[in-house]
């Protein structure tokens, strides 16, 4: 297993990061062309509870989770790693990006979820599953550098409008797309499909590094925001942090 190194927010990681980046006024986002708008998706997400995975086993799991998006097309992007944070029940992350509605209930009937899903019955202590709809610009995940992920899955409280989650969260987003070390900021309402009917609303923030996740979360504006304006619509909250896994190969 690699070595951890420790950040300052999530304890140990399993990567070398590079020294922290110039801040955002001394480098700027590559300008979008036309291949690079934000387009509608549909989000897969599964928090996992897998306690006592470790070292050999957790590695052939998460690589059999990695290979998903090979064994099924249409599949835009994914993550999938051990979650850095401390979150009770949730141990490990999934995140699958579709590009319609269809592709992802295909890939519920799919044979190569249902040989995943069989490989990890064994070490799974429960799951939470949600799907949401998404405006997102392109994600790429097939880089040889680890994405970084934030996962929150939020729970509206009743008397709080759809519109008026969506709003706050679309504000966070506008916020999150203006800086140069977030890769892709996606939110969205919950689809129902299968799985947990708990949590209405989910949202995600993508970086290059660890470095970089700690400063969006860290950012004065974007945890003001996020406090004061998108989590007291909650009643009910999960907050993971994510480092990709990545197969030796793909390093090379």
């Amino acid at each position: 297993m690699t070595n951890y190194l420790r950040s300052s927010k999530f304890g140990h990681v399993e990567c070398v990061e590079e020294p922290c980046c110039a801040k955002c006024d001394e480098k700027t986002k590559p300008p979008c062309d036309i291949g690079c708008k934000s387009s509608p998706a549909v989000e897969h997400v599964v928090l996992i509870n897998m306690p006592f995975l470790q070292g050999d086993q957790e590695a052939k799991v998460l690589r059999c989770l990695y290979d998903l998006q090979f064994r099924f097309e249409c599949v835009d992007a994914l993550v999938v790693g051990r979650v850095l944070n401390k979150v009770e029940n949730v141990t490990h992350c999934l995140f699958m990006r579709f590009p319609t509605l269809e592709t992802l209930k295909n890939f519920y009937k799919s044979d190569a979820l249902s040989k995943v899903l069989c490989s990890m019955a064994p070490h799974l202590h429960g799951e939470i599953v949600v799907d949401y709809v998404s405006s997102t610009g392109p994600l790429d995940t097939e880089c040889k550098d680890p994405v970084c992920m934030s996962l929150t899955l939020l729970r509206r409280k009743r008397d709080v409008p759809p519109g008026e989650m969506d709003c706050s969260l679309f504000s966070l987003k506008t916020l999150a797309d203006g800086y140069c070390f977030v890769s892709d900021f996606s939110f969205g309402s919950s689809l129902y499909i299968c799985g947990d009917k708990h949590y209405t609303n989910a949202f995600a923030s993508f970086t290059k590094s660890l470095c970089d996740l700690d400063k969006l979360l860290e950012d004065l504006q974007y945890t003001k925001l996020l406090h004061l304006k998108v989590l007291p619509l909650s009643c009910s909250t999960i907050h993971v942090n994510v480092l990709a896994f990545k197969p030796i190969k793909s390093c090379l």
